[in-house]
């Protein structure tokens, strides 16, 4: 039985991190996730609590002083984490964008995104707009036909916003490189451009994947530009995303504590310091193809490994409170 409500304790706790990857790499919207699988979660994880309280069974223990240690740590983490976002480490505050994708506002910043890199690319000489569209509009006409048109109506949007003069610009800069182009990827450019003139039907929620990738300076410069307007369209105040995307991370959070608790028990600072760089090596995977617009920097691992190594100093400190009974049931006392 120790084993059985062990595995319903930590089944549920994957759902915060998974939902969030499966939404930015698989595309699949984590409202809807949340919504279908966060009711089964919660119900699971009231299902333990109360069969730990009723039966005085130590599962329960793991469990609090997993989620003390897991909310310290993501305040330690944050500490970190936010000296980095404030001297320009890391693309945006990634909480922020979790309350943004938690609102179902990821694809309208996204476009609006494309709409900025237009603006961007219009700014530039002569031969620095040619060489950067040279390289876009191939990838962009190797895209699937949904994400096609997708990006073609970020595009269009951008150009909208463009003075007359520097809009004629770029469009006849596109025009002469399209003329340059195989007649397949030609073809699917313009039937593109025709579907995205249609504002009518929904786009696809997925990032478009295989466009050149945006210097991680350049993309924060352009989330500061994008984000503002996202939230004009939308109507929706900052605050708002802010608390949603923070409640989310610190969820995150508390999972991994609880988690900790949950394999090791009362572990050692060697497993909590462990358990904060194997966290830290899952994000450096993740990152990359969850920001598939971003080209990160050699040195960018630094400050996230620094914050996790904060994250991990409460996890292991409040860990140590685990009595014997407690982890015993822990994933380390079962299999002694």
């Amino acid at each position: 039985m120790d084993r059985f409500i062990w595995l319903l304790a930590l089944l549920p706790l994957g759902l915060p991190v998974g939902a969030l990857v499966i939404d930015r790499i698989l595309g699949l919207p984590a409202p809807r996730l949340f919504r279908y699988l966060g009711p089964p979660a919660v119900f699971l994880y009231l299902v333990v609590i109360t069969y730990a309280l009723i039966t005085a069974h130590p599962l329960l223990e793991l469990i609090g002083w997993g989620l003390l240690g897991g909310l310290f740590g993501t305040a330690a983490l944050d500490a970190v984490r936010l000296l980095g976002v404030r001297l320009n480490a890391f693309p945006m505050d990634m909480p922020v964008m979790f309350g943004v994708i938690s609102l179902g506002l990821a694809p309208r910043l996204q476009q609006n995104m494309l709409a900025t890199t237009v603006g961007w690319v219009a700014a530039l000489p002569f031969e620095g707009r040619r060489a950067m569209l040279a390289q876009r509009l191939p990838a962009i006409a190797r895209l699937p036909e949904s994400q096609r048109v997708a990006v073609l109506r970020g595009m269009r949007k951008g150009l909208s916003l463009l003075p007359h003069e520097q809009r004629t610009e770029v469009l006849t800069t596109q025009m002469d490189l399209m003329a340059e182009l195989p007649a397949g990827l030609r073809k699917n450019l313009m039937t593109a451009m025709d579907l995205a003139t249609q504002t009518n039907g929904a786009g696809p929620y997925g990032q478009p994947r295989g466009l050149p990738r945006l210097p991680m300076a350049v993309f924060r410069e352009f989330v500061r530009q994008a984000y503002p307007r996202t939230l004009q369209e939308a109507g929706i105040p900052h605050r708002r995303i802010a608390w949603r995307g923070y409640l989310w991370h610190f969820l995150i959070g508390a999972t991994f504590g609880i988690t900790y608790t949950l394999l090791f028990g009362a572990g050692s600072w060697a497993l909590a310091f462990g358990w904060g760089i194997f966290v830290w090596l899952g994000m450096m995977v993740l990152m990359p193809p969850m920001m598939p617009m971003v080209r990160f920097p050699w040195w960018f691992p630094g400050v996230p490994f620094l914050a996790h190594l904060a994250m991990a100093i409460p996890i292991g400190f409040f860990a140590r409170f685990v009595g014997p009974a407690a982890a015993g049931v822990s994933l380390v006392g079962l299999i002694r």
